[in-house]
């Protein structure tokens, strides 16, 4: 009984790591948020406080929605943690956004995984519909403007690279989102 558990497990955690993989190497998917204007929220911290996305217009904000059961989201903080950290001095500011886990399953997992970076909980499914989360991680990359300038879901081999040359164009000045595609 034990052994077809941890069989269904593992095809469960492939399956999800493979929809995720697919959906970041489709090209053709556009996000709907992608040149549009972030959904507002605010959402309480872990430790105390607000997440409130309209009082950080003026910076540059990434947002990764996350659960400590997902492979590729326990894989993708790290990379995220290091690289927003670097550019923090830079307007640069990162929020994870968990996915209906309690408060002391995250901490834990934050400990275990050594990372220190602010956390809210999603306990409804507004924010993910607000933000179209079809599956995790999802980053979400909103321009000082508040226009949301990229969409990544999945976690691709080169994460660290892209993230890091995205977030030096934003801070440039320069926008992500291409001259065609519609702003709001």
């Amino acid at each position: 009984m034990m052994k077809s558990m941890r069989i269904f497990a593992v095809g469960v955690t492939c399956f999800v790591v493979f929809v995720g993989l697919v959906r970041l190497v489709s090209a053709a998917d556009v996000h709907p948020l992608l040149g549009k204007a972030a959904p507002v929220f605010s959402l309480d911290l872990m430790d105390g406080g607000k997440l409130d996305l309209a009082a950080l217009k003026g910076k540059i904000v990434v947002l990764d929605f996350w659960a400590t059961w997902c492979p590729p989201c326990r894989s993708a903080l790290p990379v995220y943690v290091k690289v927003t950290d670097k550019l923090k001095d830079k307007g640069v500011v990162f929020h994870g956004i968990n996915l209906r886990e309690t408060p002391d399953l995250v901490k834990a997992f934050q400990k275990k995984a050594d990372l220190k970076f602010s956390v809210a909980i999603a306990s409804k499914s507004d924010i993910t519909n607000q933000y179209g989360v079809e599956g995790i991680p999802q980053l979400v990359i909103i321009g000082k403007d508040g226009v949301v300038e990229a969409v990544h879901v999945g976690l691709a081999p080169d994460a660290e690279a892209v993230l890091t040359k995205e977030l030096e164009t934003l801070i440039s000045g320069k926008s992500l989102v291409k001259k065609d595609e519609p702003k709001k």
